[in-house]
């Protein structure tokens, strides 16, 4: 079959995977000149009401996926029927499926299984919106991507509510171990069915199997009409809702709503380790706005990273560390605004390790300045290292002089966070850049962090750096039930925007404002 041309139309170039309702093939669109994939049926080997009914099953697949249009559910493009097959072209899926995940990289934890819940619970919305049920949710048919897309494929048994179920006489059609028990007695079914097949599928990603898997497919079947389900202890906070959805009875199972609230739950951001910089939003509040072409800091508690994270508002609690870095970047973006001011006064770049007497520090007339003036002891050990006692550091775009003894993460050359040993502040500085006036840059992102836990504007005001035009951002959020604070400074010099933010627990407050004050006297642009 490799290399030949179907329905005068698809060049099949490779076979990419097998099961029992066919073969899927990757191929070539001859007429538009883009790659797909094409499911192979075959139904010579049926005689009867078999071929009649293989053949309306395929066609109600593509049916029934062409109805929907979401981003997690395969888009089809076509069928046909030639000879003895039919096909059905589908998008061409670049990932794998989570049953591949599972055998050769293993189980996953608790909450990349709830980001993988989500995006079948998104697919579920869509499919059960337009009458029809997936009727065969399991590892095989969830596709992941690399760019973290969740798909949910293969409905070639996906029955229309309205429609008479098919059958095949002395033919059990879909998957034992993921099989609502409403569905193995012939019952009525309906979106509860794919609620159930969805908590076992969940189970398995994050044990490796079905909490129904057996020897045998009666044995497994058992299981599923009188066994009660054993959760496994890897999947930590999802055991609640997995023991919900797998309830015998559909009726008292969560509806999509419930299990999307519990999913969407565990993805808030995790307790403020601000040290780890993640693509996920952090469990800390909001990130202050950032410049179009530089990419907010993820916020400790959230904060724009562009604009001395204003620019990338407060990170809202459902994000992940991700934001929590936001944060820091946007106060690390403030830092670098100061430096960019401070730069573009002729301050040098300053490459190396020794600092650089020549430039001035800036002066920031707000009141952040002037409450981090007082002097203060540190709140722990580690928190003695400040800036005036590290070496001057280059970065992208900037140089400055960071605290001894810090942690340091970087989510590129130019944004950097560095972090007190005890996780209490968080400093971070930024560069890039934005096509609007920063302040109004700053307020839009903020309004998203109205929903914070915690959070409350203190001031989103105009201010000055160093004689040049800046914003300051000062909020209050909280991290994991505990109250923090974060300040963000914003400015442009030459074209660029830079940040310089901090975050802090409440107690560490002397110790945080007098190392940022510090930083940002020693930043220089360049």
């Amino acid at each position: 079959m490799q290399g030949r041309l179907v329905v005068g139309r698809y060049r099949l170039l490779e076979l990419i995977g097998r099961g029992g309702m066919g073969r899927v093939w990757c191929a070539t669109d001859e007429i538009l000149g883009r790659r797909v994939a094409a499911k192979e049926i075959r139904v010579d080997g049926l005689v009867g009401e078999e071929s009649a009914v293989q053949r309306e099953r395929s066609r109600r697949e593509a049916r029934a996926t062409a109805r929907i249009d979401h981003p997690n559910v395969v888009r089809v493009y076509d069928v046909a029927e030639e000879g003895d097959r039919l096909w059905i072209v589908m998008e061409l899926i670049d990932g794998r499926s989570l049953d591949q995940v599972l055998t050769h990289a293993g189980p996953v934890g608790p909450r990349e299984a709830a980001r993988i819940g989500l995006g079948l619970v998104g697919a579920l919305r869509a499919v059960h919106a337009v009458g029809v049920l997936h009727r065969d949710i399991k590892p095989g048919n969830v596709l992941l991507t690399a760019g973290g897309r969740i798909v949910l494929t293969d409905f070639g048994i996906a029955a229309m509510q309205d429609a008479a179920a098919l059958t095949m006489a002395g033919t059990l059609v879909g998957s034992p171990d993921y099989m609502a028990p409403e569905r193995v007695e012939g019952r009525r079914q309906g979106p509860p069915s794919d609620l159930w097949s969805l908590g076992a599928t969940l189970c398995a990603a994050v044990a490796g199997q079905s909490p129904f898997s057996r020897a045998t497919t009666m044995a497994t079947l058992h299981a599923v009409l009188y066994e009660q389900p054993v959760i496994p202890a890897e999947a930590g906070p999802l055991r609640d809702l997995l023991a919900g959805l797998l309830l015998k009875e559909p009726g008292q199972r969560p509806t999509l709503d419930a299990a999307e609230e519990a999913l969407a739950a565990l993805l808030e951001p995790l307790p403020h380790p601000p040290t780890a910089l993640s693509e996920q939003p952090p469990p800390a509040p909001p990130p202050a706005p950032a410049p179009p072409p530089v990419q907010p800091h993820r916020p400790p508690p959230g904060a724009p990273v562009q604009d001395e994270r204003p620019g990338t508002a407060p990170a809202p609690p459902g994000r992940r560390r991700a934001v929590l870095v936001t944060c820091g970047a946007v106060a690390a973006l403030c830092v670098v605004v100061a430096a960019v001011v401070l730069a573009g006064r002729g301050s040098q770049g300053g490459g190396g390790q020794t600092p650089d007497p020549g430039t001035r520090g800036p002066s920031v007339s707000t009141a952040s300045s002037t409450r981090a003036s007082s002097p203060a002891s540190p709140s722990s050990p580690q928190d003695t290292a400040t800036a005036a006692t590290a070496a001057r550091r280059a970065e992208d775009g900037f140089s400055w002089v960071p605290p001894a003894g810090w942690n340091r993460t970087q989510q590129s050359p130019s944004d950097v966070t560095y972090t007190s040993k005890d996780g209490a502040v968080e400093l971070s500085a930024k560069q890039g850049r934005t096509t609007e006036d920063l302040l109004t840059h700053w307020q839009r992102f903020e309004e998203g962090f109205h929903g914070t836990p915690g959070y409350r504007k203190i001031r989103l005001e105009r201010t000055t750096y160093a004689g040049d035009p800046a914003v300051i951002w000062e909020y209050a959020f909280l991290q994991g039930g505990q109250p923090r604070h974060g300040r963000q400074l914003g400015f442009e010099s030459g074209g660029r925007t830079f940040q310089v933010s901090v975050w802090y627990a409440d107690p560490a407050e002397t110790t945080a404002l007098r190392v940022y004050e510090s930083v940002k006297e020693s930043f220089r642009t360049g």
